[in-house]
């Protein structure tokens, strides 16, 4: 019996480092939330195996009212899925390739909109290289990141964590890049440019419907198990033993 409690012990102090991995760093976003504040200070790059990668080529499109002629600026958007090992839980990991962009010089008080799709209910924890805020739709499928003020286009890192275990790629993107420029007529004008992208990954449900699905929860017992190890210090003595600490 001492060796299956200690058995037991072992595994819910995994269940505890497991839950706590990848997430520390990273901020919950439920559906229907708004301003969800995203602190770049403390982004650490996400780990795990690599399942999937894609990238494909976006238009920025700069509108500007005084100008008949759109200025078109290409960047690549990267989309990866790391699935932990130990949970099969997946992150979706999307990034942008601007190192051969050339954006209007002049702007100023950048501002960036970025739209993912579909999480459907999924749980999902946001973190990014970027200062945000994240809105998320009622119905949980669209998560939104937003930033403001800058200087200079800096297109985010943004690292989704979910609860999922499968994906496909009938996810979407979209966004704006909008600035203040100098005009000779009015001091300034606000340019903008809108882009969308199709294909990206989400997760997805066992039937294969896309954005869907609901958090698994833990059985009662592991949960009173978590919360007395947390209170105990069992758990930093079982991971000594696991020359974990």
């Amino acid at each position: 019996m001492r060796s299956v409690r200690i058995a037991l012990a072992l595994l819910t102090v995994g269940c505890l480092l497991i839950a706590r991995a990848g997430r520390v760093e990273a901020a919950p976003v439920n559906p229907g939330d708004t301003g969800i504040a995203i602190d770049n200070t403390t982004f650490v790059p996400p780990t795990g195996d690599i399942v999937d990668t894609a990238s494909q080529t976006v238009t920025l499109s700069f509108l500007d009212p005084s100008v008949p002629t759109p200025t078109n600026v290409d960047v690549t958007l990267n989309s990866q899925v790391l699935r932990d090992p130990a949970t099969s839980r997946l992150t979706f990991v999307y990034s942008f390739d601007q190192s051969t962009a050339t954006f209007p010089a002049t702007m100023t008080n950048i501002a960036n909109s970025l739209t993912l799709a579909a999480f459907g209910n999924f749980s999902t924890d946001v973190s990014s290289d970027t200062t945000l805020l994240i809105d998320r739709a009622a119905d949980g499928s669209t998560i939104t990141a937003n930033s403001s003020g800058g200087d200079a286009v800096q297109l985010p890192i943004i690292a989704i964590a979910t609860d999922a275990t499968l994906f496909d790629n009938n996810g979407s993107a979209n966004g704006t890049v909008s600035g203040d420029v100098p005009t000779a007529e009015t001091g300034t004008t606000t340019i903008s440019a809108p882009w969308t992208a199709a294909n990206t990954f989400q997760p997805i449900v066992d039937d294969g419907g896309g954005g869907g699905g609901g958090a698994i929860p833990l059985p009662a017992g592991v949960w009173l198990g978590l919360v007395a190890l947390a209170g105990s210090g069992a758990a930093t003595k079982f991971r000594r033993k696991l020359n974990l600490v």
